[in-house]
């Protein structure tokens, strides 16, 4: 028997047998905004909004 994650699939995939996703939303008080040639490179108007992406560094083992 083949598996979808946790559920068996016995035929065919419908969206019935599927969760939707769900999101999450940041409380976002209106108390500062950056200059808007900041907000465009930042990608937010906002300062508690930003979080910049920081890449992990992967080890690879021989």
């Amino acid at each position: 028997m083949k598996y979808y994650g946790k559920m068996p699939i016995h035929g065919p995939l419908k969206m019935e047998d599927f969760e939707l996703p769900k999101t999450i939303i940041i409380d976002q008080p209106y108390v500062d905004r950056y200059p808007l040639d900041e907000a465009l490179e930042k990608g937010t108007l906002f300062p508690n909004l930003y979080r910049p992406y920081k890449p992990h560094k992967k080890e690879y083992k021989k």
